[in-house]
């Protein structure tokens, strides 16, 4: 009888954390880059509601590409509330945002923010304005002590840590077009681990297991695949998804606000790609099977993260 008990408190409780699985993502009405405003919003995985967390504040701007620290009480997001694009930090208490200010005290355009998995790091990227040039950074937990963390043309962009902290994944155009890299933190060179004539971008990277998400058009669709750090052990979890975007500019054909985010039990990941002439949001298991589109309207649904 006692086992009895201690399997149906067992079953209660993962019941009830799969019920709290969210998904934080941005939308904005109609289609993406017409000049409409994003807001935060969130995708509960057990009942499929979708309520609103931030209304955009910014008219034809807004907020977008959310990371919550380690411990969930805060929140970064590029916004447009301290003139330009720029990183702001809130606290967050799983329900609402507060104390919203600025991350850091630079003058560059930042985006594309992302805790270290231990919770005292962020790595972002800067657009520089002098240099017309992407690089990667990395602050402490407080938007303090800024160090650059990649130089090189092509432009560096959206960071993502590998599970021990001591290195970053990142997309990047110095090879004439987009692979995947991972470069130590300390010192060492960055390697190519994609390597393709493809493009090849929005890594992210498992908290459960030494692993990597990324999309690619390889195929001439956009369809999602993982990897190991390596790059070895490379799958294609979306063979049957025909996702495909007009050749072009990476900021003009929308692939900023393309986005890869792990559960973070490392089970399933939510990704989003354009189908048809909109963008929406999609979850598959780590295998590759039951893909699921959870979102389908006239609005564009992008930049999801897997919150808990």
């Amino acid at each position: 009888m006692r086992n009895f008990t201690l399997l149906l408190v067992s079953l209660v409780l993962s019941l009830s954390l799969r019920a709290q699985s969210r998904i934080i993502f941005s939308r904005s009405p109609g289609g993406l880059n017409t000049g409409e405003t994003p807001s935060l919003m969130i995708y509960e995985t057990a009942t499929k509601k979708t309520t609103l967390l931030l209304k955009g504040s910014v008219r034809k701007r807004g907020e977008y590409s959310v990371s919550v620290s380690p411990d969930r009480t805060r929140l970064i997001v590029n916004t447009y509330q301290f003139g330009g694009w720029k990183l702001g930090i809130a606290d967050f208490n799983g329900q609402s945002l507060s104390n919203f200010k600025k991350f850091t005290s630079r003058r560059n355009y930042e985006y594309s923010a992302m805790w270290s998995y231990e919770g005292s790091r962020v790595a972002f990227q800067e657009y520089n304005w002098s240099t017309n040039d992407t690089e990667i950074f990395i602050s402490d937990h407080n938007g303090r002590n800024v160090e650059q963390f990649t130089n090189s043309p092509g432009g560096d962009r959206t960071p993502a840590w590998t599970q021990d902290n001591t290195e970053l994944v990142f997309t990047s155009g110095r090879g004439n077009n987009y692979d995947i890299y991972l470069k130590p933190i300390t010192s060492g060179e960055a390697k190519n681990l994609t390597n393709n004539p493809s493009t090849d971008f929005a890594p992210s990277t498992s908290a459960a297991n030494n692993s990597i998400a990324f999309l690619s058009d390889r195929t001439g669709n956009i369809n999602l695949y993982t990897m190991d750090y390596d790059g070895g052990s490379m799958i294609n979890l979306t063979p049957a998804l025909k996702s495909s975007v007009k050749s072009g500019a990476f900021d003009r054909i929308g692939l900023w606000a393309y986005k890869t985010s792990w559960s973070p039990d490392g089970s399933q990941i939510v990704f989003c790609t354009m189908t048809g002439s909109g963008v929406e949001l999609f979850i598959v298991n780590k295998d590759g099977s039951g893909l699921v589109q959870i979102t389908n309207n006239n609005d564009s649904d992008f930049c999801p993260y897997w919150l808990d």
